[in-house]
């Protein structure tokens, strides 16, 4: 842990850490209850662009964590979207206002994956070192803090949810050309041991692969190699699907590895319906935690009222109170 620290004109709280079983702050459990935050459609409400917006609504949902992800244009060139400028000044505003008003960030950093994949570069295979150092050595615009040195950040989630391992056969968004990509599974684990320890290498903030999905099959990924990391701070699943009947298996893992794990990412569209997602969500929660889930983030927050939306927020008051009802 590390002590309070006034930085920027904000006192820095403790470091979050794996503490066995558990997520701790200074020595003591914290939970980590949260949802993503993409720049989504609705950006007058919620999203990157209004940061403001956006901490209201988490606040009204009794939330302690924002995921921010999905701050790139992932069709853009992997040379230069990464460390775009105008991209980053919103993350900083982000991570600064959630800061501001005790909340937690989970820094997602799959997007660089997508921008490699959409343009024909295995990210699998790729070296992250130049992205993973300049994300680690970038300093906020509002606080002052490094992004590797800050302790808002609870977690940076590297690439969760990798596809099934084979070959892939696709016309890549970037340029529209033809492209083959195909990794193994020891592809995926190298991946995740080399990526990992070159966050270690430069970061203090705690880290771990992303969640993970596609493991309640032979889909040919080694998540118990993988989670077992010494680098791996935290498992990390998302709970789409048969993967939500799946996570005791992977909370028992777990335990026996002696490492806390987390639900990053759950979600339904509102065609559901409010009331059966407001059923679903408690569901979930009923299922992870007594499985000794160290923390959640549903998939979205925002205020978007839309069929295919998988949006949680005013326009849908029962799931919303769902959420409520679940704080820690």
């Amino acid at each position: 842990t590390c002590p309070p620290t006034n930085v920027g004109g904000q006192v820095a709280p403790p470091y979050i850490r794996p503490c066995g079983r558990q997520l701790c702050a200074a020595g003591l459990p914290w939970h980590l209850y949260g949802a993503s935050e993409y720049q989504s459609t609705s950006p007058a409400q919620t999203g990157v662009d209004n940061v403001a917006g956006t901490v209201a609504l988490a606040r009204e949902a009794k939330l302690n964590t924002l995921r921010v992800i999905n701050f790139y244009d992932s069709k853009k060139s992997p040379t230069t979207e990464p460390y775009n400028e105008a991209r980053w000044a919103k993350v900083d505003a982000m991570v600064a206002a959630a800061g501001n008003a005790g909340m937690r960030v989970v820094l997602g950093l799959a997007d660089y994956r997508n921008i490699l994949w959409n343009n024909c570069i295995n990210p699998y295979t790729a070296d992250w070192g130049q992205f993973i150092a300049y994300v680690a050595a970038r300093r906020n615009t509002v606080t002052g803090r490094t992004y590797g040195a800050d302790p808002t950040i609870a977690l940076v989630s590297l690439a969760g949810e990798p596809l099934q391992v084979g070959t892939y056969n696709y016309a890549a968004k970037a340029t529209g050309a033809d492209c083959t990509i195909t990794y193994g599974t020891q592809d995926l684990t190298d991946f995740y041991t080399r990526t990992l320890a070159q966050w270690k290498a430069v970061g203090q903030v705690s880290v771990n692969t992303g969640g993970l999905g596609y493991l309640n099959f032979n889909s040919g990924i080694d998540w118990r190699t993988i989670f077992a990391l010494p680098n791996n701070d935290v498992c990390d699943i998302k709970t789409y699907g048969g993967m939500l009947d799946y996570a005791p298996t992977v909370a028992s893992y777990c335990a026996g590895i002696n490492k806390p794990w987390i639900d990053e990412e759950f979600g339904w569209q509102q065609s559901d319906g409010d009331a059966a997602r407001a059923a679903a969500f408690r569901h979930t929660l009923d299922v992870v935690r007594p499985a000794g889930c160290a923390g959640e983030a549903f998939w979205n927050m925002g205020n978007q009222e839309a069929a295919t939306s998988y949006d949680i927020g005013r326009p849908t008051p029962l799931t919303l109170a769902a959420v409520q009802e679940g704080a820690v």
